[in-house]
């Protein structure tokens, strides 16, 4: 996974699939990086992100309760149809790839 930090902001870069077979070792490795980051802002690049199950909505959440300034950036209309499915754009900023 690759990320920037800059003034404070965190930017996790996520892609392939995030799903309830690497979810654990995904969440584990952006804890990893928010303890040696002293963020107060977290976004998450989604651009290369195909797929997504609720296993990683679920990772999606919990950073959002972390850091109430949480987005998510270059989302996929693939990907963002299954957080409206969810209702996340009522919960977090997000922005589409493609908009």
């Amino acid at each position: 996974m690759n990320y920037t930090f800059e003034d404070k902001c965190l930017t996790l870069a996520l892609e392939g699939e995030l799903n309830s077979y690497n979810a654990e070792d995904v969440e584990k490795e952006i804890d990893a990086i928010l303890e040696k980051n002293d963020a107060s802002k977290v976004v998450l690049d989604l651009a290369k992100l195909e797929y997504l199950s609720s296993a990683g909505i679920r990772i999606i959440i919990r950073l959002k309760q972390r850091y109430a300034d949480t987005s998510l950036i270059r989302v996929q209309n693939s990907v963002y149809e299954i957080f409206e499915m969810v209702g996340l754009p009522e919960l977090l900023k997000i922005e589409r790839l493609n908009s």
